[in-house]
């Protein structure tokens, strides 16, 4: 395998399942920090924090994807920081397993029956890597569905 046949992922846990971000929109990875909540957002939108003097919108992952709340205070849990067309966007997760190397080969794209809806238009394929099963999604296609769900009267 060359490197013009693999990509490297950020490889982090949500729950018992394991997914990746292309390493490429990744700017960097921090420890959970207080964030400043941000009255009528989205319900997803965990609020605000000061990254160097720069306002980042976090997004809880977790609450996204409609998954069980994680306990306050869980001490792996971490901000994945994307660069987004507007801003920097964070995005947090339960704990950052790895930085991995994967092959096109060992990627396949999802089954129509397990992405339907929604979630089709953001997981981009499952890659196989040491014996695990790595969901591969986009972070900006995320956001873009979390602001075209959000729009309209209600939302939709």
């Amino acid at each position: 395998m060359t490197d013009l046949d693999s990509k490297q992922y950020v490889v982090f846990k949500l729950g018992k399942e394991q997914y990746g971000f292309d390493v490429s929109i990744v700017r960097e990875i921090d420890n959970m920090e207080e964030i400043a909540k941000v009255h009528r957002s989205a319900s997803y939108i965990e609020g605000v924090i000061n990254m160097r003097g720069k306002l980042l919108t976090v997004v809880n992952l977790r609450k996204r994807f409609d998954m069980e709340p994680l306990p306050p205070g869980a001490a792996t849990q971490r901000i994945v920081v994307v660069d987004a067309p507007d801003a920097p966007v964070g995005f947090i997760v339960d704990e950052v397993v790895e930085v991995a190397r994967i092959g096109k080969e060992s990627i396949e794209k999802a089954p129509a029956y397990v992405t339907s809806g929604i979630e089709a238009q953001y997981v981009t394929g499952i890659a196989k890597h040491e014996d695990k099963l790595i969901t591969l999604i986009d972070p900006l296609k995320v956001l873009e569905l979390s602001v075209d769900s959000e729009a309209g009267p209600g939302g939709r």
